[in-house]
């Protein structure tokens, strides 16, 4: 089972984020949900994207690395929109980072001031069009990640996956998790059998 961070969106960490993380738990994973916005949650993105500029994306980025060396064992990382960039982040810089999921953001590896690591599993969800996110961006980042999984939801509202959201939709939302369920067991497997191949030797 994995040990996730989970990293929420411009609305804030939203109640349909924690239930998605209950789910998760409820599964046999760990889950954690750090909070950018100190509890601040917002109905309007446009006033989310306010607040992040107030607080500021260093404060943004140190949330996401105190929250790494706080849960040390955490070894799979999820960003929603503006946690796309924090969980790209330390999949980037962490070595023990073997799975990261984005959804409804993905950077070029040098924008955050590195590398991709060719080891780490990369799922990529997003709204197909997506405003929220930049083609040369993403095409940046699939240059250094060929292997990466994309899947499009065409005619999706950019964060569709939250209850929460005016972009809610409930079969992509359950399209979404059901590959989420199956990338986190495919990560499952790939630990097991690496395991199995040190124990021989």
């Amino acid at each position: 089972m994995a040990e996730i961070l989970l990293f929420h969106h411009a609305y804030g960490l939203t109640d349909g984020l924690r239930a998605l993380a209950a789910r998760l738990i409820a599964e046999g994973h760990t889950v954690h949900c750090p909070d950018c916005y100190a509890g601040v949650t917002f109905r309007n993105i446009d006033d989310g994207v306010k607040h992040l500029q107030r607080i500021g994306h260093d404060a943004v980025e140190e949330v996401a690395r105190r929250s790494a060396r706080e849960f040390r064992n955490a070894d799979v990382v999820m960003g929603f929109g503006l946690g796309a960039m924090q969980a790209q982040l330390l999949a980037q810089d962490l070595r023990r980072i073997r799975g990261c999921l984005l959804m409804g953001g993905a950077f070029t590896p040098s924008a955050l001031g590195g590398m991709w690591r060719s080891n780490t599993s990369l799922e990529i969800h997003l709204s197909d069009p997506d405003e929220w996110v930049q083609p040369a961006e993403l095409e940046g980042l699939l240059y250094h990640a060929p292997h990466a999984n994309v899947y499009r939801y065409t005619n999706k509202g950019h964060l569709f996956i939250d209850e929460c959201s005016r972009d809610y939709d409930a079969d992509a939302a359950d399209l979404f998790e059901e590959r989420l369920e199956t990338w986190l067991a495919d990560l499952d497997e790939q630990a097991a059998e690496l395991e199995l191949a040190r124990n021989r030797f």
